[in-house]
């Protein structure tokens, strides 16, 4: 193992996540990967948020306005116009937390690329690992990128137009995003898609971890180096109207947990036990 095997890190990424939503203001913010909605509280009472996951257990509250669809990012995104959703606005911020595999975090990507306009950001969790069996597409640890890491080298390959910067944050890292072209339909991502899985099935971790932060351009937690990096000034004007904070009870997430609590009690031989009446 090499002696960079584990880098400096510092921070926690929801605590930067939480900066960037106060600095920029966005007026819209698309979400993947919901879980528990903690990341979805960060939310800015004037930015209208959509937020995608099938599985979604929400469990603090979140703006009243924010749209939650129990779905797959693929058939969200095959079903859904974007920006009718967004009021027609484009995606000003978005959040990528999805699968932990490079396939996906590369669909979910172009997909969401499509809606962004020319000072959206989009910001991927889990880019940074910081040892090699972090960086494996099998979880085996507690800290866990899977192979989410190889969105940046392949961005940098296929799509240099991008600018690509990885910020060493706790919580396996922060890759964000910029530069983006909504007009990429038929680009390079997309006609190249078989390719690109090609040559990054083989592309092992072990490649790169002599000199990982050259290959993920990655930058220090470091708020002034992280706000150059952010488009000017908040995006949302004066008067926008303001959600208000509510906790969101829905079917989907009720049902969800239902099954959860029923096979928990039928592993541990407890039978079946009423579950709360409200999600948690």
């Amino acid at each position: 193992m090499s002696n960079e095997a584990a880098p400096h890190v510092s921070g926690y990424y929801l605590d930067l996540l939480a900066r960037i939503h106060r600095e920029m203001r966005p007026r819209t913010y698309l979400e993947i990967g919901v879980h528990t909605g903690e990341s979805m509280t960060l939310v800015q009472p004037e930015t209208l948020a959509l937020g995608i996951d099938p599985v979604a257990s929400i469990r603090r509250p979140i703006n009243s306005t924010a749209k939650l669809f129990f779905e797959r990012s693929d058939d969200f995104f095959a079903r859904h116009d974007v920006r009718a959703e967004l009021g027609g606005r484009p995606v000003d911020l978005a959040f990528i937390d999805g699968m932990h595999l490079f396939e996906y975090a590369l669909r979910d990507f172009r997909n969401v690329e499509r809606w962004c306009g020319p000072d959206s950001v989009v910001l991927v969790h889990d880019c940074y690992p910081r040892a090699a069996e972090h960086a494996a597409r099998r979880r085996s640890t507690r800290e866990w990128t899977g192979d989410t890491w190889k969105l940046v080298p392949c961005l940098k390959e296929y799509r240099p137009d991008l600018d690509v910067a990885v910020i060493r944050v706790g919580g396996t890292g922060l890759a964000m995003i910029r530069n983006l072209d909504s007009d990429q339909d038929h680009g390079p991502l997309h006609s190249k898609y078989d390719e690109i899985m090609d040559h990054f099935r083989a592309f092992d971790f072990a490649r790169i971890e002599a000199h990982r932060d050259a290959v993920l351009n990655s930058v220090p937690n470091d708020w002034d180096v992280v706000a150059s990096m952010l488009p000017r000034g908040p995006l949302a004007v004066a008067g926008t109207p303001r959600a208000t904070r509510r906790r969101r009870v829905n079917a989907r997430i009720a049902l969800h947990q239902a099954k959860r609590v029923a096979k928990l009690a039928a592993s541990r031989g407890l039978g079946r036990r009423a579950p709360s009446s409200e999600a948690t």
